[in-house]
């Protein structure tokens, strides 16, 4: 880790606990439409940009209603869950400082979630306090899987993708970020090893930001 001298990070499931958050919303619609579901069922949505998630999700749950009214009832579930039960992923807060902080390093924040949400989840959590530069799919020339948002993100803080650190946890993150030629960690939050290692063999594994940390300390 010798040579970074930038960190970007997803937001889902790598610096916010919210996987779980947008499957509680997605059940909650789904049980809306009288639906039976369960976690089990939505795991392949992680990751997805709005644009790919919405058909696939009402193609998927064969749900009679248009797509613009199911994606304004689910923000609205999704909205109100957060504002009670958004937190950061455990351990991001200390590696912030005791890593990105000490060695001074860039760091950005890209995700597929839209502007509009994002915003929404800065009036719950100080995330914006973290990040020299925020991407969201709103402003991406193309969404993850893409490599586009990444690279848009190292081009504006002037990184070089082999000086360039990307933390993933979904199969739509990490895809993207091995897309982009820099270097990738693949955090157990929402993938166990095996899934991650299938995506990329070059993907370094961890379960903790305590892992992550111990690599830049060695």
């Amino acid at each position: 880790m010798d040579n970074i001298k930038g960190i970007l990070f997803d937001m889902d499931g790598t610096v916010l606990d919210s996987e779980g958050l947008f499957i509680q919303a997605q059940l909650t619609l789904l049980k809306e439409y009288k639906i039976s579901s369960n976690h089990n069922d939505l795991e392949e949505f992680k990751g997805m940009s709005y644009k790919d998630f919405y058909p696939y999700f009402v193609d998927k749950f064969n749900i009679n209603d248009n797509i613009e009214s199911i994606r304004i009832k689910l923000r609205n579930h999704l909205h109100k869950i957060m504002k009670t039960n958004l937190k950061f992923i455990d351990g991001f807060e200390n590696f912030y400082k005791k890593i990105i902080i000490s060695n001074n390093l860039k760091v950005g924040l890209v995700t597929n979630t839209t502007r509009l949400t994002y915003q929404k989840i800065q009036e719950y959590i100080n995330i914006d306090d973290y990040f020299d530069f925020v991407i969201t799919v709103t402003e991406a020339e193309k969404p993850k899987p893409s490599p586009a948002p990444y690279l848009q993100a190292m081009k504006s803080l002037s990184l070089n993708p082999n000086k360039t650190l990307i933390i993933e946890d979904s199969k739509t993150g990490l895809i993207s970020g091995v897309q982009s030629k820099a270097k990738v960690i693949g955090i157990t939050t929402s993938l166990n090893k095996k899934q991650i290692m299938d995506i990329d063999k070059n993907i370094l594994i961890v379960d903790s930001y305590s892992e992550i940390s111990n690599y830049f300390q060695k």
